[in-house]
């Protein structure tokens, strides 16, 4: 039980983080936020503090921020859309850029409690560390870009669970470290320019910065469905890779 609560603690760190920092730039710009979100599926707890209702829900897979005015064509006062593109864009740009900060202070912070090192020579280090796992993480992405990674590297969400599962049992250290890298990996795989990620509202704000005039809402209907089937149908195919691997 406490093996459960630690992951699902640990996944909703990463989660919230990545959330809140939608959120909070969002709220700078002046939006309105109506929902604050971690998990999918059926509400669990909701509190409203102001104008935003915070909602813990029962699918600890995910979570949301849901703005005012978020129909493409809606130009309301406080809406998301009345934003113009490059501060839409910084607002799914501070969920997946948190990440990369939050893996970061992770290292820098085993580094110094459990390692020893003093801070600049962690913070050095870190920065070293995180270069290597980035590099990586890149390389694989762009492997299974050409064809020359296979998709069954890939991790799932069972196999994720078991591998922060076997890490708590080596102790908080190990823990801590695999929960740094899970969060370097999201936060670089929400910057791919993919329909449903960060990457992708970003890819569309930007063109609509580059021809000067809004797209409009069918456009970004098909994206946002197209978006929801890639992703859906790849974490189908990560969890049958992830019983299989584990049924071996």
């Amino acid at each position: 039980m406490l093996t459960i609560l630690a992951i699902v603690f640990g996944l909703g760190l990463l989660i919230g983080i990545h959330e809140a920092a939608h959120m909070i730039v969002a709220k700078l710009f002046g939006v309105k936020v109506l929902k604050f979100a971690l998990g999918f599926g059926p509400l669990l707890i909701s509190k409203r503090i102001g104008e935003t209702s915070y909602e813990f829900r029962l699918l600890p897979l995910g979570g949301f921020v849901q703005f005012y005015g978020e129909c493409p064509e809606s130009k309301v006062k406080r809406g998301f859309f009345s934003l113009p593109w490059y501060k839409r864009s910084l607002i799914a740009l501070a969920g997946p850029t948190m990440n990369l900060i939050l893996g970061f202070l992770l290292i820098l912070g085993l580094l110094v409690t459990a390692k020893g090192y003093p801070v600049l020579t962690g913070i050095s280090k870190a920065f070293e560390l995180c270069s290597g796992i980035i590099t990586q993480t890149l390389g694989w992405i762009g492997g299974a870009f050409i064809g020359k990674a296979h998709m069954s590297e890939m991790s799932g969400p069972v196999m994720v669970t078991k591998i922060m599962s076997d890490a708590l049992k080596e102790g908080a250290v190990q823990f801590t470290f695999v929960l740094s890298i899970i969060s370097l990996s999201l936060g670089l795989f929400n910057f791919l320019p993919i329909p449903g990620l960060d990457g992708g509202h970003i890819f569309l704000y930007s063109i609509e910065g580059f021809i000067r005039k809004p797209l409009s809402g069918k456009v970004y209907a098909i994206w946002s469905y197209t978006g929801f089937i890639l992703l859906m149908s790849l974490m189908g195919w990560t969890v049958i890779l992830d019983l299989v691997k584990l049924l071996r």
